[in-house]
């Protein structure tokens, strides 16, 4: 018993040094400029399923800029993370899209991840946190390039470009809210039992997906909280 709480301070241990080593070598994102959806800025090509390890799923999270601040990496469902490698093109170019979704054990939350290897418009990373409400997501986080923003559940429409936002804001536009009875009829390879598969269309269909929601906009200097 004493050798196992050993092993897993150690674990722990390893992980935090580990952790900590990389977000301060974390890589400096590029600028965004401007309201940009990188889905509309992308062509798919194709797209396979990555079955990675619980272990391999669970370095990649906690290693993931600010995915702390999305939820907590004890709070995920591993049995359930789905993973696909999309091949988009951008400018004449193929780069690929890692597609990461990620459900917590309390069954009410998806944590979706799109990285890209390839600055796309300056987004590299694209990351959410839904609500499941029936056959409605709404999203509580929204955040590019790591830098989460809580959102406002009314899906407000608060600026269209940086200029409304003042000198140092920024304007960001959000999916608000995922409409699954527009999703099925684009993506049914993800239709189980005749239901949709929140997780897997978020990362087999982004492109569905991101055609379904209800979007919104809002100024921020991407600091954490409402």
């Amino acid at each position: 018993m004493r050798r196992r709480a050993l092993l897993v301070v150690f674990v722990v241990s390893l992980l935090i040094v580990a952790y900590g080593a990389y977000v301060v070598s974390y890589p400096k994102y590029p600028e965004v400029k401007g309201c940009i959806n990188p889905f509309l800025a992308v062509k798919p090509l194709s797209k396979t399923q990555e079955r990675w390890s619980e272990i391999h799923v669970f370095f990649k999270l906690v290693t993931t800029r600010n995915f702390w601040k999305m939820t907590k990496p004890w709070d995920v469902d591993y049995s359930h993370v789905m993973i696909a490698k999309h091949i988009v093109e951008y400018h004449g170019k193929k780069i690929t899209m890692l597609a990461i979704g990620v459900p917590l054990k309390d069954k009410k939350h998806i944590i979706a991840l799109y990285e890209f290897s390839k600055p796309v418009q300056g987004v590299k990373l694209v990351t959410y946190e839904y609500l499941v409400d029936g056959p409605i997501l709404h999203t509580i986080k929204a955040g590019i390039n790591g830098k989460i923003k809580t959102v406002s559940s009314s899906c407000t429409q608060e600026c269209q470009s940086n200029s409304d936002c003042g000198a140092f804001g920024e304007c960001n536009w959000y999916c608000c809210s995922i409409d699954w009875s527009k999703v099925i009829p684009c993506c049914g390879g993800c239709v189980f039992a005749g239901e949709l598969s929140p997780v897997c269309a978020l990362i087999f269909c982004p492109m569905c997906v991101y055609n379904a929601c209800s979007w919104g906009s809002y100024c921020s200097g991407w600091t954490p909280g409402p």
